[in-house]
Order: C-alpha cells, then structure tokens, then sequence
C-alpha cells in the first residue's frame, strides 16, 4: 500500500514538474508592411537559456528587403543586422520555409528574460542604442512600399514573412489598436441588444 501510495505521489510530481516546464515555441507573423518608414515589433520571452532564432522568408518572393534588430527588455539595442546572408530552409510549426541573402536571419543562444525584435526597410536603422531613439526614417513622409523606391533595391512588394522560433512566448505589437470612436459604437451597440433583451423578457 506505501508503495503504490509513494508511486502516486512520484507520478503526481513529475506530472506537475513537466507542466510548470517551459517548452520552446515558434512563432510564424505574416502581412503587408504599409509604408517604408514602418517598423514591425514583436515581443517575446525565454525561461531559461535556449537557442533563439529570427528569421524573414519573404525576399526571394520578391518583397522589400528587411532589416533586424533585437532589444533587451528595457530596449537596448543587443543586435543589429542588414542581410542574414543565410540560403536555404528553416522549418517551423512543420513547415519549412526558404530564406535568401538578403532576408534576416539570426540565430543565439539568449538568457532567461524579455525581448523585443524589430523588422524594418533598408536602410531604416535605428538612431541611437535603444528603441526610444527611434530609426533613420521616422521624419519621412511616409511612402507606401509597393510604389517606394528603395535604396539598392528598387520597387518591390510589401508583403512579409517573419518566424521566432524557441521561446517560450511571443507578442505581435503591430495589432491596430481602436479608436475611442470605434469603442463608442461597440458601447452604444451592447447598450442596444440589452434593451432588446429586456423587452423580451417583459413580454
């Protein structure tokens, strides 16, 4: 009876250890960068020391040329880079995605904490050594990057594909956020099926 009572609490602590073990994720973003001035940002978390990959797929299929940044999570800047120079294929989530001289690609063993990694045009590098110094084309009109001529590269599309893989969480910071506006009619629209509701349940 110990026994199987010691067994049982052996497999009921195992059981709780695994689930409160993080597991390495990856995450796969994709959409249309508007302007050339744009810069996408993504959050994302590590428990533990755990090799950490950043990579863009979009190049070769003709969309503008990325460029990659990685920040702490007080967004000091920790990386940068211009073209990941790294051709062939990388799976993720089962898929295996092709990547090209120009795209980004990095790949380092990181430390328990937050980041934060950035895509942008070429050359929109960053103006200082963390995010609040903003980048090179921030004082620009903004240009839409199907009809912008880019340096070095010509017009091009503006669709992309970014990957995180081997972190434990990920946030996309480019979700549009509503405006006050938008939040009025959704109030108005919740207020109106409560009256509906009520006069239901009077009848």
């Amino acid at each position: 009876m110990k026994s199987m009572l010691r067994k049982t609490l052996l497999g009921i602590t195992t059981v709780l250890l695994l689930a409160g073990t993080g597991h390495a994720i990856d995450y796969d973003y994709s959409g249309n960068l508007p302007y050339h001035n744009s810069v996408l940002s993504y959050s994302f978390t590590t428990s533990g020391s755990s090799t950490v990959t950043l990579f863009s797929s979009s190049w070769d299929e003709g969309n503008f040329d990325p460029m990659l940044g990685l920040w702490d999570g007080s967004g000091n800047l920790l990386y940068w880079q211009d073209d990941g120079g790294n051709v062939g294929t990388t799976a993720s989530n089962g898929v295996e995605y092709s990547h090209g001289v120009w795209d980004s690609y990095y790949s380092y063993d990181l430390g328990e904490g937050s980041y934060f990694v950035t895509l942008s045009t070429y050359y929109n590098a960053p103006s200082g050594a963390n995010l609040s110094d903003g980048f090179n084309y921030d004082n620009d009109n903004p240009i839409p990057v199907s009809l912008w001529e880019q340096p070095a590269n010509g017009i091009r599309s503006d669709y992309y594909s970014f990957h995180i893989l081997g972190v434990e969480s990920s946030q996309d910071n480019n979700a549009a956020v509503p405006e006050p506006s938008t939040f009025i009619l959704l109030g108005a629209g919740l207020a109106g099926l409560g009256l509906v509701r009520k006069r239901f349940r009077k009848a």
